[in-house]
């Protein structure tokens, strides 16, 4: 039987360099395949977040101006990192038919124009700014449903890496929403957050000069002073939304740096309402409410009241009612509650559940046609709830 040579000391030692070898390159080669992917991971986030942000920009600033009053400006304030514009964005009322969303359960406070007595400064204005000038009015007794939404970058002042900005939506008087974060301002890009465009003679889109930075709008839409630079944003057509994206390499602590660009159209600038229907809506008769009887499981107001004199006769042009409602200590109706459809009926009612015992309302009714313009609103008394 032969004997079997076994392996020498050189050649175990010759194989486990092997070995170590190959491991080590097998453990390099996964170690920058690890670095590459989360590099490229952190860089499509990053990309991500920007296009998030500027996608939520253009949703909302399409629709800048869209069911405004009359006296209410479209764009109140353009600015490098800010600006703010008045739109129906949001209602509560599901047969609003200015408004571009209907939402039941929307804050009420920020489903309808903000109140003169909400006056807030307009984000990263300097010399301070503040806004409304007034509580804006569709018709008479109607508050304006168009919400004052803003935009506008912060620093981070929760990192420490430089020149990290954060992005805010604020609507109304609400707390501002934080919309991105790691937006990045760097100093080799010269091109602004945001640049705004006006149309020239031939109706090509040409930037406005950077040092004509901030406007603002915040005077009364029409008012005596409501001209030269002060009404200057009323002649934007277009906004450029320019976003840095930065995703941190912390080997070499340098940014990696992709931009996100959106040409935004303002779809509603020199729009007018135009009164295809004719003469605004005429009123309803004084409608007459009356509360749910003492110890009802279910408490309600029931509000009845006739048809305008345009719903079967007249312009008949009526589509809906719009119904409203107040604390008796109100002065202003704000969102309608609900409304329903006419119908060239002889009378109309509501039974309104969503009430509390003991409190006292008021309830008015709004004609709305089909433009749609709205008819001053017709108040009841004044109704205690019966416990």
């Amino acid at each position: 039987m032969r004997n079997r040579r076994g392996f020498t000391l050189i050649e175990l030692t010759i194989s486990m360099l092997l070995l170590l070898f190959i491991a080590g390159a097998a453990v390099q080669f996964l170690r920058r395949q690890t670095n590459l992917v989360t590099k490229e991971t952190s860089r499509m986030d990053a990309m991500q977040n920007a296009q998030f942000a500027a996608s939520q920009i253009d949703r909302d600033l399409r629709e800048a101006g869209a069911g405004v009053a009359d006296n209410q400006p479209m764009l109140v304030q353009i600015d490098s990192q800010a600006f703010t514009f008045n739109a129906n964005l949001v209602s509560i009322d599901s047969g609003d038919v200015r408004a571009i969303y209907q939402l039941a359960d929307a804050d009420t406070n920020g489903s309808r124009s903000m109140l003169q007595s909400e006056r807030r400064p307009l984000p990263n204005s300097s010399p301070v700014k503040n806004y409304p000038d007034t509580t804006y009015f569709a018709a008479s007794g109607v508050q304006s449903g168009a919400e004052t939404i803003s935009y506008f970058l912060r620093p981070d002042s929760t990192t420490t890496l430089p020149n990290r900005y954060l992005l805010f939506r604020r609507d109304n008087a609400l707390a501002p929403v934080l919309v991105a974060r790691d937006l990045v301002r760097d100093a080799r890009d010269t091109t602004p957050m945001f640049t705004y465009y006006k149309a020239d003679t031939l109706n090509r889109l040409v930037p406005l000069a950077k040092n004509l930075f901030p406007l603002y709008h915040v005077m009364i839409h029409g008012a005596s002073n409501d001209t030269g630079k002060n009404a200057l944003t009323d002649s934007i057509r277009a906004v450029r939304i320019h976003l840095l994206a930065a995703s941190r390499d912390f080997r070499t602590g340098q940014d990696a740096l992709r931009s996100v660009d959106v040409l935004v159209r303002v779809m509603n600038a020199g729009l007018l309402e135009y009164k295809t229907c004719g003469m605004p809506p005429l009123t309803t008769p004084i409608p007459t409410v009356v509360s749910s009887a003492a110890g009802a499981l279910t408490k309600s107001v029931t509000i009845t009241w006739g048809p305008s004199g345009d719903d079967g006769g007249g312009e008949k042009d009526i589509e809906r009612y719009a119904i409203f409602r107040m604390l008796s200590t109100q002065t202003a109706f704000g969102d309608p509650i609900s409304s329903i459809p006419a119908g060239a009926k002889a009378s109309y009612s509501f039974v309104d559940t969503d009430v509390i015992a003991g409190n006292t309302y008021v309830y008015g009714i709004a004609a709305e046609d089909c433009t749609p313009l709205l008819s001053g609103v017709t108040s009841s008394l004044a109704v205690t709830v019966l416990p």
